[in-house]
């Protein structure tokens, strides 16, 4: 039986509690590549950076973001969002797409999970189906620290505590890959999921361990 949502707030609180206890020091920094290096081209997909408004960068309080189309003649365009944080002390925690979506205007159809190999493991990440102006798209999101892949929130919290308490760090990265149904939501599921299988790798060089 999978833990309920009130398992993880308990364990949440707990640990969170400790950590207000035994950690009042300074975080330490965490160095990693900027996250442009992320690759441009990979085999025949192609990208072009599309900047997000000022002012939503504000609101989402990221301290470094990557915001892409990567456009392959085969398999169409897919859209890459990268949002690092380097500490989630001061309130400026990860921003969950299942939150901020809706509020954007993209209203989800379908909320599953779909596993992605890794490097021979299996990663479990976020599956949503949304529409958009009308439009449907397939969203896979997760977050990535420290050499994981976590696709639960309350699990993601809880690395984060842990973190903080192992290694004075609670920075943090959200990945998120959109990609649109235009006639087959199977192929756009496929598109999506080949395309973050792929990225997590390259995603994961950049970030810090």
């Amino acid at each position: 039986m999978k833990p309920s949502r009130a398992y993880w707030l308990i364990l949440i609180l707990l640990a969170a509690a400790a950590v207000q206890y035994g950690l009042a020091r300074t975080e330490k920094p965490a160095f990693h590549e900027p996250l442009s290096t992320i690759p441009t081209a990979m085999g025949d997909w192609n990208s072009q950076d599309n900047p997000i408004e000022a002012r939503l960068v504000a609101m989402a309080h990221v301290d470094e973001y990557v915001n892409r189309i990567y456009q392959s003649p085969s398999k169409g365009a897919v859209s890459l969002y990268v949002g690092y944080y380097k500490s989630q002390r001061a309130g400026d925690s990860v921003h969950s797409p299942k939150n901020c979506l809706p509020g954007t205007g993209w209203q989800p159809i379908s909320a599953s999970r779909t596993t992605l190999a890794v490097a021979g493991k299996p990663a479990e990440v976020n599956l949503y189906v949304v529409e958009h102006q009308r439009e449907r798209f397939v969203v896979l999101y997760w977050y990535q620290m420290h050499g994981r892949i976590v696709g639960n929130e309350y699990r993601a919290k809880l690395y984060t505590i842990e973190d903080a308490i192992a290694l004075n760090r609670t920075d943090s990265a959200l990945v998120r890959v959109t990609v649109p149904v235009t006639a087959d939501e199977t192929r756009a599921r496929q598109i999506a999921v080949d395309f973050a299988t792929m990225m997590t790798q390259k995603i994961d060089e950049v970030l810090p361990h």
